[in-house]
């Protein structure tokens, strides 16, 4: 047989080999791509070249007009019952978005844009709220609720976000506890309701001193990146004896992911290709403006803006520098009496589902960024958002990763505003001594020097 006769024979074969070196090499190529993932189990420590702490400083005239907006928000959106729409002018709330108001309203206080009365009133009537939404059978409250009737909003998982959001909720109650006492009572009965302890969940083989040795978020759940752990790990840990240790035991080994020379942690987005590398924002300036960094928090946040401040404008790799969770929509239309709800196959809790849609410069990371860390660029960032005003109304959400505005105006991006400008001004929200007056210099006294 010939040489060209036999590669006739076999030239199905040959056609699946040549098929298989091709995509062998596309693979390769993407890999290739694909930013570089390291595992490593040494801290994070701050860089030399983090920046000093921004000084704390009256707000502007402009600044001042900005924080009013931000808080227009929830004058018009406040429900009869006290709580306040998700989203403007749709009745459903999330546990996430329920923290993001009363920590609006706490900052809204604090920068004099409410009044005692006012603050005491919505927060009474909030806390009452939250007292009688129905619970699960785990005794926790559910992700979602309508508004106005108060009644749970159908989620494809029963269980979704319960940690994470219960954790940005009991942020703005642990500093109702502790600045606030006059509402001290209130939360402790709201607390007592819930079951907190149903939040931690055992992971690997119990320990005889250690009931819950592994904090264990769903593998579902869309905020249980490191980033989001790291956040509301700092207020779960004292939900008892138990678990301080359960949460602050770290993942086995933190995996990072190095973007233009920089290691931050691998938080990508769940797609059906697999996580896709993305830098995640939010939970880190979030742990700034609320409770101060700590080393780890504050060297990511710094890790983090340097990439974003180099890829700001930058078409290319969009993907890998959106910043924010889109908080989804539940099917609140669905759950109205007489209306008939979604099926729940149909609906979207998948962050990445919503991709084309997300801010890839948003509002609130914007106003965050020029809070936390003063420069030319934070400062040019936030002059760009100026555009999402709407008056009357409050902040929009931003900028697509097309260019387009995204109109959306929600609780999340208007409390985040508030909580920066109440930032610059008072410093972080839960800090023992931000708020305090200094007592008056005394005028030194001479020693041995008597008058008559």
């Amino acid at each position: 047989m010939s040489l060209k006769s036999g590669i006739y024979s076999a030239r199905s074969y040959l056609t699946i080999l040549i098929g298989f070196l091709i995509g062998f090499a596309i693979v390769l190529w993407v890999e290739r791509q694909m930013p570089t993932r390291v595992e490593t189990t040494d801290g994070i420590v701050l860089s030399k070249s983090f920046p000093p702490l921004p000084q704390q400083r009256d707000l502007t005239f402009d600044e001042a007009v900005w924080a009013r907006i931000a808080w227009q928000y929830f004058v018009n959106n406040t429900q009869a019952n006290g709580l306040v729409n998700a989203e403007a002018n749709k009745p459903w709330f999330s546990l996430w978005s329920t923290g993001s108001y009363l920590l609006a309203a706490i900052a809204a206080k604090q920068l004099a844009i409410i009044s005692d009365a006012e603050f005491d009133d919505r927060i009474a009537s909030a806390l009452d709220a939250l007292g009688t939404l129905p619970l699960k059978p785990d005794g926790l409250p559910a992700a979602f609720y309508q508004a106005e009737l108060l009644e749970p909003l159908p989620s494809a998982s029963q269980n979704a976000g319960s940690a994470i959001d219960m954790g940005r909720l009991l942020m703005p109650l642990q500093i109702l506890l502790w600045r606030y006492p006059q509402h001290a009572a209130a939360v402790s009965r709201l607390l007592s309701r819930w079951q907190l302890d149903a939040l931690l969940q055992s992971s690997g083989p119990q320990g005889a001193s250690l009931p819950v040795n592994r904090w264990v978020i769903r593998s579902d759940d869309p905020r249980g990146t490191y980033g989001y752990r790291l956040y509301a790990g700092s207020v779960l840990r004292l939900i008892n004896a138990a678990a301080g240790l359960a949460v602050s035991q770290p993942p086995d080994g933190l995996k990072l992911v190095e973007i233009d020379g920089h290691a931050v942690p691998d938080e990508g987005l769940r797609t059906p290709w697999g996580k896709q590398p993305s830098l995640i924002s939010m939970p880190y300036l979030l742990t700034g403006l609320e409770q101060g960094f700590d080393a780890r928090s504050g060297e990511i946040t710094w890790r983090i803006m340097q990439i974003v401040q180099n890829r700001t404008g930058t078409p290319a790799g969009a993907g890998q520098i959106n910043s924010d969770y889109a908080e989804q929509t539940p099917d609140f239309v669905g759950a109205l009496p007489g209306s008939q709800p979604l099926p729940i196959q149909n609906l979207n809790d998948d962050a990445s589902g919503t991709l084309a849609s997300r801010a890839l410069t948003s509002t609130r990371s914007a106003f965050a960024w020029y809070a936390l860390f003063r420069n030319r660029w934070s400062e040019a960032l936030r002059r760009e958002m100026l555009p999402m005003i709407e008056p009357g109304k409050g902040w929009k959400a931003g900028f697509n990763a097309d260019g387009s505005v995204n109109a959306d105006i929600d609780a999340d991006t208007n409390a985040m505003v508030l909580e920066s400008l109440s930032y610059i001004a008072h410093g972080q929200l839960l800090c023992l001594g931000c708020l305090a007056t200094p007592l008056p210099a005394k005028p030194p006294q001479q020693q041995g020097v008597t008058s008559k």
